[in-house]
């Protein structure tokens, strides 16, 4: 379910944790890796069951409103197209889901607030409005319904980011990544997905008899870069151009260590797209003129190792030569 993109952040977060706390187990520090994959799966399940948590509150607070004292006409027949949304519906009777989630242990108890807010602020919305109106409702409208409730509502809702950071500090960093695997769930459903269909697992492919092409290639990013620190410091040292080493940033070395990896281990993955994919890495995780600084250094080495055939690539990783 992760994107090559995404298995980069993470790899560049447990690469800076390992060079900055001055860790010289690679075992651990892969270890440590798969620890936080595997707890920001944790998150995309929580997440998947705060939607069904806000159901189920904004079906007990239509109960509440027909117990009222003088009960309106439309306490006593409300609209009940929400909570009988299908793709819901579906998420919470689905056996992988119930059974991850009672592992997990959820609670929503200390989050009433939260969900309240939440839901009132849904209810407003002229999404949410126009949906409970239409004439007709259709399956494709339940899950776009959600789609508007994930993307306008949660995304960028801060007071459950920061509930989440207290379960654990790590999911403040993986918020978003993991609600992007809660869109990727709601697509990949549709109208016949039962309830022993399986969750999308973290990686591609992955099942209990082999091991993800993707999972292989995070861990091995992130070994390599380790292993060849010192030969590929020697190289960020030589082609450096009156930029002393010791002022280079933290993280810009440890992209150009992960870009090194991916140009001389790699042989699958085009030059072009290790290039770019650390370009953008630069953009966001690093200094405004990093992004240049950290292109040019990677092309330099790129085309000294195509001349000097030092790089090796093959399959997929000719495209673009």
């Amino acid at each position: 379910m992760l994107n090559r993109r995404q298995l980069r952040i993470k790899a560049l977060q447990s690469l800076y944790a390992h060079f900055q706390s001055g860790e010289t187990d690679i075992v651990a520090t892969e270890k440590l890796l798969i620890g936080n994959l595997n707890k920001l799966y944790d998150l995309y399940i929580y997440q998947l069951s705060l939607l069904t948590a806000i159901q189920r509150f904004a079906e007990e607070s239509l109960e509440t409103s027909k117990n009222k004292y003088i009960p309106t006409p439309e306490d006593l027949n409300p609209n009940t197209r929400f909570i009988d949304n299908k793709f819901l519906h579906q998420i919470a009777m689905n056996k992988d889901f119930l059974k991850k989630e009672k592992n997990l242990k959820i609670s929503w108890s200390l989050a009433s607030d939260t969900i309240r807010k939440i839901v009132h602020d849904f209810r407003s919305s002229k999404d949410y409005v126009k949906y409970m109106q239409r004439d007709t409702n259709t399956y494709e409208q339940d899950k776009d319904i959600i789609l508007s409730l994930v993307r306008n509502h949660l995304i960028k809702n801060n007071i459950l980011r920061s509930h989440f950071e207290e379960i654990n500090s790590m999911w403040s960093e993986d918020y978003y990544m993991s609600f992007a695997m809660v869109n990727i769930t709601i697509h990949s459903y549709t109208e016949k997905t039962d309830i022993n269909t399986k969750l999308p697992t973290l990686f591609k492919g992955e099942s209990k008899l082999t091991t993800a092409e993707d999972k292989e290639f995070v861990i091995n990013l992130v070994r390599e870069s380790i292993i060849n620190e010192e030969a590929f410091n020697k190289i960020i040292e030589s082609k450096s151009n009156n930029w002393e080493f010791d002022r280079i940033a933290t993280m810009d070395l440890i992209l150009l260590r992960m870009g090194m990896s991916e140009v001389f281990y790699f042989d699958s993955i085009p030059l072009k797209v290790t290039l770019n994919e650390m370009i953008e890495l630069a953009k966001h995780f690093s200094s405004p003129r990093s992004s240049v600084f950290v292109n040019g250094l990677l092309d330099r080495t790129i085309s000294d190792g195509l001349r000097s055939k030092t790089i090796n690539k093959k399959g997929r990783g000719l495209v673009g030569q």
